[in-house]
């Protein structure tokens, strides 16, 4: 049976998605033929792409608040050069093939266009430049609105031209590669409570063959950003016991 995994965006969250990743891993789950990341879904899969879960649990569970990981603005994005240097620093000890799917969105005349690539036909330096593009999210600090309504202010007076950044800017669940690669099982993971598959998704594909998993915990719109030691340890357990109790089938 071939098995998908569909890692959703949610920065903070994501130590959610990395608990229930690593429940799945501990049940044996450990191969899968294809997976699909979107920003800190990205990051979590370059992990289980490199056979690295026990690296992922040691990342969410044992984060620090230091000066060093404060979130920081550069160039109008949230910097996440440090998490990047940390993947750049593992060993690839996946010796079977599957295939790593990202997603981002470039920026061209205030237009945004989604780019899809697969990590595992590119070699490690543009395979971790997809991962970071996918994972870089627009802040300008100088705004006065919501985060949607200021970044498309900023779209529009062009601050952004030529920008690559967060997948999840157009499309946070990134399911389509999976189906197309004819995987026969999916497990998605995703950060809301309330996520509901697309009409679009259940008119290609039988959705008795996608295992969503979500969270119970029903996040704030600050959580995102929400690096916070107790926070994540606590979101990486929710997931975990969510994931050790899943009906799974497979």
């Amino acid at each position: 049976m071939k098995i998908g995994l569909c890692l959703s965006g949610g920065g903070a969250k994501g130590s959610y998605q990395a608990g229930v990743i690593k429940s799945l891993w501990d049940r044996g789950i450990k191969k899968f033929d294809a997976i699909a990341g979107t920003s800190i879904g990205a990051i979590n899969g370059y992990y289980v792409f490199t056979d690295n879960v026990e690296n992922l649990q040691e990342m969410w569970i044992n984060i620090q608040k230091t000066s060093e990981n404060d979130v920081k603005i550069v160039d109008n994005t949230v910097d996440n050069s440090i998490i990047i240097d940390g993947l750049n620093e593992l060993t690839n000890n996946n010796k079977s093939k599957t295939n790593l799917y990202v997603n981002y969105i470039e920026i061209e005349n205030k237009n945004l266009n989604e780019k899809i690539v697969n990590v595992s036909e590119l070699d490690k330096s543009e395979g971790l430049n997809s991962i970071k593009y996918s994972s870089l999210l627009p802040f300008n600090p100088s705004g006065t609105l919501d985060f949607k309504n200021q970044f498309g202010k900023d779209l529009m007076d062009g601050i952004y031209d030529g920008y690559k950044l967060d997948g999840g800017l157009v499309n946070n669940t990134l399911i389509k590669p999976l189906i197309e690669d004819n995987v026969d099982k999916i497990i998605l993971i995703s950060t809301r409570h309330d996520y509901v598959l697309p009409e679009n998704i259940k008119n290609i594909y039988n959705e008795d063959n996608i295992i969503v998993v979500r969270p119970k915990t029903i996040f704030g719109k600050n959580d995102t950003l929400r690096f916070e030691p107790e926070f994540c340890k606590e979101l990486y357990y929710e997931g975990y016991n969510i994931g050790k109790n899943l009906e799974l089938n497979i």
